[in-house]
């Protein structure tokens, strides 16, 4: 590409969407082949360079016919979409969000990539996508984006769950001529001098499979066994942090053994796992840090670790969620390992102290102790309370239930032609703002107006303004009802970063684990992504006053024909950065003035500096934009 195109002049050529085209990278003395995509300007393109998979906006002059023999190779890069999510927030289109994560995740990144067809006809290809993350654990993508409330789970209608295939498929060895054992998930090199008995049959298998496993987790392993002996003999085989001795009874140790081996003997794989969100108190099958792999239950969930118990052996473990599995192991057999208390023995201040703990696990780890009950704990009791179920009620208590409410009032602004004094609350692009009318002029208009009815004295008391209610409502904010409607335009009360409550509506929700919406501050035109914590219901006395922030469109400007090389606004590609930061500094802590061009379909107004002039020429004498007539 460089060689064919390094002395290349540019010639006009009238481009269009889906044509082929040499494309030089701006800065980086580079051609790549793409495809235009759009005409975002006369003079600007949004192209796709194919071969590597990138979408970037590039001035015609940049362009170049692509010969020939550059079309007959394919694309250099596979387009592919991951299975099994969908985007979050009741769209069908992905978030900016979502997509500055993905890429912020994978750009550079090795990945395995899966995929999930059997047949290549399908485009872009379906796939699933694992890398490693800082601590070395296998991470898929997907599941990734639904921890962070970027993705929606999407059921297939061919779950591996909906049946008994999840074990049929990743246990599945069956015997083959040769000298590999192969399965869906791995490839085992047998040796060839190996005595039969270590080989497992199909029988063997088939025999595991019935015996050790439930495809998808619908309860819990079943309590220990507690001896019928008052006095039995064990091995202690760890310390809990509170105190708590498991013991392994002396009877119950060639079971373990024997179950231990059959585990690692026969469970070699279980397939690649779907985007799953673990419960705590769930039962599920773990591989340690040993690489073994064990009977276990989910503790506590810490962000992308889980925090599980062992539970044939006592202790627990921080571990990626990728070492876990939500089947059972063994679901009829009880847990060896038994948890037990010293009786009549409170700890200082009722909690064991670390030095305590350290105590008892170098007096009795891994020693073989004598257990007499003194007080028997009844676990089948405990093993049925586990077995809890989900209630509702609370969800239709009259104080939970979120009132719907209209949508705000919007300010009028002054017919056409008339000049207003305005403040600038918030900038979107060069060309978009939020603007508000100047509180002053607000103030002249109401005493002009009283002045022309009643010259007398009135004695009706003044109507409260919006920021004395405000400022009423923020003093008693802790007694107002939460949020628990998130419809779209929902009226509200939230909390900047300043620490008080302004007005505002939900625009969309954009995380669920934790709930995160983000929200419109109705008198400022600004947005924020708050948790629900900062949220709560608005009284209605608020919804009264008008919303005060107003979008408009700028008129007399717009983006300029030439404008290469500039970084660009990734929501508003057509205007460069420069642009946007010159605008603020036009605009930032001044006295402006508007006046209406249009007010159907939109705002359209003109902004002054001086009555005179307008705030835009600045910016078309930096040339960074152009008169608009």
């Amino acid at each position: 590409m460089v060689s064919a195109y390094e002395n290349s002049k540019w010639e006009p050529v009238k481009w269009k969407s889906n044509m082929h085209c040499a494309v030089k990278i701006p800065d980086e003395n580079q051609w790549q082949r793409g495809q235009i995509i759009r005409m975002v300007t006369d003079t600007l393109v949004e192209v796709l360079l194919y071969d590597v998979g990138v979408e970037l906006v590039v001035n015609i002059n940049c362009l170049r016919e692509l010969q020939e023999n550059l079309k007959t190779m394919g694309r250099l890069s596979l387009e592919c979409s991951l299975v099994d999510i969908r985007p979050a927030g009741g769209s069908d289109k992905w978030t900016a969000t979502a997509c500055d994560c993905l890429s912020l995740y994978l750009t550079g990144a090795v990945a395995t990539i899966v995929i999930q067809v059997e047949n290549n006809t399908t485009w872009p290809l379906p796939v699933k996508i694992f890398c490693r993350d800082k601590e070395g654990g296998c991470v898929d993508v997907s599941k990734y984006l639904i921890k962070r409330g970027l993705a929606l789970r999407e059921t297939r209608t061919n779950k591996l769950y909906n049946s008994h295939s999840l074990s049929q498929k990743s246990l599945e060895i069956p015997l083959v001529q040769g000298e590999s054992v192969v399965t869906k998930c791995i490839k085992i090199n047998s040796d060839p001098d190996k005595k039969a008995a270590d080989i497992l049959s199909e029988h063997e298998v088939s025999e595991f499979k019935e015996k050790i496993l439930e495809p998808r987790t619908t309860g819990c392993y079943k309590p220990p066994a507690i001896p019928n002996q008052k006095v039995f003999e064990a091995v202690v085989s760890c310390i809990g942090d509170d105190g708590t001795i498991f013991v392994v009874p002396k009877l119950s140790e060639f079971e373990l053994i024997k179950m231990m081996n059959e585990i690692q003997s026969n469970l070699k794989c279980l397939g690649l796992l779907e985007p799953y969100f673990w419960r705590k108190g769930e039962a599920c099958a773990v591989r340690g840090s040993d690489t073994l792999w064990y009977r276990g239950k989910v503790m506590e969930v810490i962000g992308g670790t889980i925090r599980v118990q062992y539970l044939d052996h006592g202790f627990t473990e921080k571990i990626p969620q990728c070492h876990l599995y939500p089947i059972l192991l063994y679901p009829d057999t009880p847990q060896l390992c038994i948890p037990c208390q010293l009786y009549n023995t409170i700890p200082v201040g009722n909690v064991w102290q670390p030095d305590a703990v350290e105590l008892l696990q170098e007096l009795l780890s891994k020693r073989e102790v004598e257990v007499h009950i003194m007080k028997p704990t009844d676990y089948n009791k405990k093993y049925e309370e586990e077995r809890w179920e989900i209630r509702f009620e609370e969800l239709l208590l009259p104080e939970t239930e979120t009132p719907v409410l209209p949508p705000y009032l919007s300010s009028p602004l002054p017919p056409p032609g008339e000049l207003y004094g305005v403040q600038v609350k918030h900038v979107v692009s060069p060309s978009e703002v939020y603007i508000c009318l100047d509180s002053v002029e607000n103030c002249n208009l109401v005493k002009q107006h009283d002045d022309t009815v009643d010259s007398g004295v009135s004695w009706e008391p003044e109507p409260e303004s919006l920021e004395e209610a405000l400022g009423r409502f923020n003093v008693d904010v802790e007694t107002f009802s939460p949020l628990t409607d998130f419809r779209t335009e929902m009226p509200c009360l939230a909390e900047y970063d300043d620490g008080v409550w302004y007005r505002a509506k939900i625009v969309a929700i954009k995380e669920f684990n934790p709930l995160a919406v983000l929200v419109q501050f109705v008198d400022y035109g600004s947005t924020e992504k708050l948790t629900i914590n900062r949220l709560c219901q608005i009284p209605l006395h608020l919804m009264q006053y008008p919303a005060r922030a107003i979008k408009v469109l700028l008129a007399g400007f717009k983006p300029p024909l030439r404008d290469t090389g500039k970084a660009r606004i990734p929501y508003c590609p057509k205007w460069s950065m420069e642009a946007l930061w010159a605008m603020i500094d036009c605009l930032q802590g001044k006295q402006l003035y508007a006046s209406s061009m249009a007010q159907v379909p939109e705002q359209i107004v003109t902004l002054y500096e001086d009555e005179r002039y307008p705030v835009h020429m600045s910016l078309v004498e930096m040339g960074l934009a152009d008169q608009d007539e």
